[in-house]
């Protein structure tokens, strides 16, 4: 029996509350690959806003770094 995936899961969470003591980054992973789910979720639910910190895959995806964009590029010897 295979084990099954977890399943997005946000959370309501009223706003004002937390807007102006937290960063974004503390309630919720804009980098995750279900964070278009969650925001559709919350939407219809007519959710003032939402937190990934009971979600399983909070800390799943991690935000891009410079490693992941950077590339070996030949130097141009036509400039100074």
């Amino acid at each position: 029996m295979a084990c099954s995936q977890p399943k997005p899961n946000p959370t309501e969470l009223r706003l004002p509350m937390w807007a102006d003591h937290h960063r974004v980054e503390d309630y919720r992973n804009v980098h995750c690959r279900y964070y278009a789910v969650c925001i559709d979720a919350a939407v219809k639910k007519d959710w003032e806003g939402f937190s990934c910190q009971k979600c399983p895959m909070f800390h799943n995806d991690a935000a891009p770094r410079a490693e992941q964009y950077a590339y070996d590029q030949p130097a141009d010897n036509g400039r100074p």
